[in-house]
């Protein structure tokens, strides 16, 4: 199985790096286009969140190896491979498919535990499904990764307690200010993240809140739920000062607030502190403002080592989630097995009656004159006797492929009779 999984995460690169070669959303079905364009035959799968850029590819020939996913990362971004080369890992076979398994049950995660790369191992494989460039191998991988995690989650305490973005996020907010009944929360962006933070303040007692999203429309929705003012995006400068927490996740591919920014902020505060919370991959909020004095500034790394700070109860679960991955791993590559075995016993079968039918060949002229329904007796003979030798060493690899060695079961009997892979074959 030619599998490939490369890329970076938390904990090979810094935050700069895994920002130069992220994908947006909107980037993603391009990337999967152009990537099938240059490789028809592969099957690829992007994964591109706050703390990992994966791509998982397969192709049933050699053209795919890590250079070639190097070269296509490169390409794609316009970057040197100098500047992130380094930072990537690459994993095959075995390998890739453990790598996947783990990171969709949230044990390779910045938050070990938490819940929200699942659905975003699921909107990778379901926008790859869209573009139409996944197939049978990935179509299993990602479905089967996603019960996996399921599984993990269920059946371990792996994801017990308050791990999320967004409680995290509620939790500083907490130390820093104890009461949020005099405070004004300023949201931008109206998204699932941002929605979560203003939910989990206003229960923590906040009444006043302010969303700010390029989609007045949107931000008018969720500014209503809560009680709340909207404000048209280009209105942010404006606004700033009245901010005590400033919660920021958009889209964007720049920075949307800027040291200046903040500077004339705080100034028209009188000095009065600001807490600032970017959980915007890549970064809203310009990392030199935590320079700033009476500014608090965290980013996605900040709330991950956060998070993670109290991980020991669930850490105590990490070896019942790697027997449950462990035995489904097996299983996934049972089935590629399952997948080579059958090509793998008609090769056999056809070996073997393109003997029987080169002995017939031979014997017809030696027999005479025959009716044609005697000779069919002879061939029919012959062909039933060669099904029933293979009968037991096709029967024996099937359920040799359900452990993982049925491939290997079949290739020592081909060594063994001189049976060699046809050209044609691999094209087929």
């Amino acid at each position: 199985m030619n599998l490939h999984t490369l890329g970076l995460n938390h904990d090979s690169a810094p935050v700069e790096v895994r920002e130069k070669i992220a994908f947006s959303p909107s980037s993603v079905p391009i990337a999967l286009s152009s990537f099938a364009q240059s490789f028809p035959s592969s099957e690829i799968v992007i994964l591109s969140t706050c703390n990992r850029v994966e791509i998982y590819a397969t192709s049933p020939d050699d053209s795919l190896d890590k250079e070639t996913l190097l070269d296509f990362f490169s390409a794609f971004h316009g970057l040197p491979k100098e500047e992130f080369a380094n930072h990537m890992y690459h994993h095959q076979g075995i390998n890739a498919v453990r790598h996947l398994f783990f990171v969709a049950s949230s044990l390779n995660s910045g938050v070990l535990g938490e819940t929200q790369i699942i659905s975003q191992v699921k909107e990778a494989y379901m926008t790859a499904t869209t573009a139409e460039t996944t197939g049978s191998i990935l179509n299993q991988l990602f479905q089967r990764s996603l019960n996996v995690a399921k599984d993990v989650h269920t059946k371990t305490a792996i994801g017990k307690g308050n791990i999320s973005v967004s409680t995290v996020a509620v939790d500083l907010a907490i130390k820093i200010f104890k009461d949020f009944s005099e405070k004004t929360l300023f949201i931008i962006g109206a998204g699932e993240m941002c929605e979560l933070v203003l939910k989990h303040l206003v229960e923590r007692g906040a009444k006043t809140a302010i969303v700010a999203n390029r989609n007045y429309d949107k931000a008018k929705s969720l500014a209503e739920e809560y009680d709340g003012k909207a404000i048209n995006y280009e209105k942010l400068d404006e606004y700033l000062p009245q901010a005590d927490i400033i919660i920021s996740s958009t889209a964007s591919p720049r920075h949307v607030i800027h040291t200046e920014h903040v500077k004339n902020a705080i100034k028209a505060r009188r000095g009065n502190p600001m807490l600032l919370i970017d959980i915007a991959f890549p970064r809203d909020i310009d990392p030199e403002i935590a320079k700033i004095d009476n500014v608090y500034l965290y980013d996605i790394n900040d709330l991950n080592k956060v998070a993670n700070g109290n991980a020991e109860e669930r850490k105590k679960d990490i070896s019942k989630c790697v027997t449950i991955i462990d035995k489904e791993v097996a299983k996934y590559m049972a089935w590629t097995e399952e997948l080579k075995i059958g090509p793998a016993i008609s090769q056999l079968r056809n070996h073997f009656h393109e003997i029987g039918e080169q002995e017939l060949e031979r014997l017809r002229p030696k027999l005479g004159e025959l009716a044609h329904e005697e000779w069919e007796h002879i061939v029919y003979s012959m062909q039933r006797t060669l099904n029933k030798i293979l009968h037991k060493p096709a029967k024996v690899g099937k359920e040799k492929a359900k452990n993982g060695g049925g491939f290997q079961y079949v290739e020592t009997i081909k060594h063994l009779f001189g049976i060699h892979h046809k050209k044609d074959d691999s094209k087929k």
